[in-house]
């Protein structure tokens, strides 16, 4: 049984190491759960504080409970993207030498999204809710990290590889999932306590979340993973950025 399992596997995915999809997306999810927590503390222990936030339980146990899930979806994200990457011919070996070539290009490109961001949403988004914006030390440590692993996993090595085998087009993986990236906008405004609706943060946060994962997801269907992981990485030093030009 264990054979014909092991022969179907390979010929869905044409011939993705069993094993080694395993121990790598086995790594990515621990990873990917390790540095959101930060991320869930912040929003259950700081953002929640006060907030009317309805947990069931405590918020302990609603934690570990949410971590358990991301480990299972990240691990579950990672086998799909990793065992499907070569029958959908997405980059998958990249050599360190290209990749330090490209520092610089990322560098530049992280650099401009965090400005258009700020020029455009941050700065005024601030004055709304400037809860959304951490200070302390571990949370902007993290928050870049967690953007990085545990976003990247799921919305681009699941979402884009699932809408690549299903649409046999890039480019239009890379639109729906950016579409689909976007809406979850609309939820973190309701999180906040700010009721989404035709306005200028409301659409610009929608625009620029759009454009920011149409980029991600170019670099993940061209380059890899590696490289819109980098990006996403540079992106979430926003945070830093604006507790310096800030003060927040």
């Amino acid at each position: 049984m264990n054979g014909i399992l092991h022969r179907s596997f390979a010929s869905m995915t044409e011939g993705a190491d069993t094993r080694r999809v395993l121990v790598k997306s086995s790594v990515m999810a621990f990873l990917s759960t390790i540095f959101i927590i930060p991320y869930f503390h912040y929003l259950i222990f700081v953002m929640g504080e006060g907030g009317g936030l309805s947990l069931p339980g405590t918020r302990w146990g609603f934690l570990f409970t949410q971590l358990f899930l991301v480990f299972i979806l990240c691990f579950l994200s990672a086998v799909i993207g990793f065992s499907f990457s070569t029958r959908f011919d997405l980059p998958r070996d990249i050599s360190l030498g290209e990749i330090v070539r490209k520092i610089p290009l990322l560098l530049l490109l992280g650099g401009v999204m965090i400005t258009v961001s700020y020029l455009l949403f941050d700065r005024y988004f601030y004055e709304v809710s400037p809860i959304s914006y951490p200070k302390d030390l571990i949370y902007l440590i993290t928050f870049p990290l967690k953007g990085a692993f545990a976003d990247e996993v799921i919305l681009r090595l699941c979402l884009v590889t699932i809408c690549v085998g299903l649409l046999k087009n890039r480019g239009a993986a890379v639109v729906v999932v950016s579409a689909i990236s976007s809406l979850f906008t609309i939820k973190y405004f309701n999180f906040v306590g700010i009721e989404f609706g035709l306005n200028y943060l409301c659409i610009t946060q929608l625009v620029l979340s759009f454009a920011a994962n149409l980029v991600l997801g170019y670099f993940f269907v061209t380059r890899g993973l590696v490289y819109s992981m980098i990006l996403k990485f540079l992106f979430g030093m926003k945070y830093i950025l604006l507790v310096l030009v800030m003060g927040a």
